[in-house]
């Protein structure tokens, strides 16, 4: 069973800490005989994935990584198929998780979008995808990456008017750009001109 669990950062932790922080859950739950996969980091949350052999481990190896890293946020099973949602709320969800900078579960909502969108509205998912994307690979403390996957959010947005799902385009790409120049990857917010 595979379980994204999200943990208050309240070690301070920053992506650079990675590598040390995924030996760290992954020595803390292998007593238990489980596994650590997908670790990223925000200032406010160490997200991960669980990967148990026995359901009964979940709440022990959640106390553990609690003890090491800070109380739970969230807990949701992974190996689940995701429920179907109304594509006005899946938007909304995907737009919410990304402003949480939950980027891999925004990634996730919005390609339920898009798997049946066409024409535009896919072009303009798939950059809103692309950038979520690029920001797991910044809380992967991999910057190179991100700073690519953005050129590619970028490529979807070029010379869009108007807004899509109440998030300004333009000034959407604006700001991607702005990161691309500065070759520095940053966290940023959809920002919307209305409520969904």
């Amino acid at each position: 069973m595979r379980y994204l669990i999200r943990l208050k950062n309240g070690i301070g932790a920053v992506p650079r800490d990675r590598r040390s922080l995924s030996y760290l859950a992954y020595d803390s739950v292998k007593g238990l005989g489980e596994d650590i996969g997908n670790l990223r980091i925000s200032p406010s949350a160490v997200e991960l994935d669980l990967l148990l052999n026995s359901p009964e481990n979940l709440k022990p190896a959640i106390e553990i990584l609690e003890s090491k890293i800070g109380p739970s946020l969230t807990i949701r099973q992974l190996d689940t198929e995701m429920l179907q949602m109304e594509k006005g709320a899946a938007l909304r969800l995907g737009i919410d998780l990304f402003n949480q900078e939950r980027y891999w579960e925004s990634h996730e909502a919005l390609e339920s979008v898009w798997l049946t969108a066409i024409g535009r509205e896919k072009r303009l998912l798939q950059g809103l995808i692309l950038a979520a994307a690029a920001l797991v690979h910044l809380q992967k403390g991999e910057d190179d990456v991100a700073l690519s996957i953005l050129t590619r959010a970028s490529e979807k947005f070029r010379n869009e008017k108007g807004s899509y799902s109440g998030i300004n385009i333009g000034n959407l790409e604006e700001i991607i750009n702005s990161i691309l120049s500065s070759c520095k990857p940053a966290v940023f917010k959809l920002e919307r001109s209305y409520a969904l």
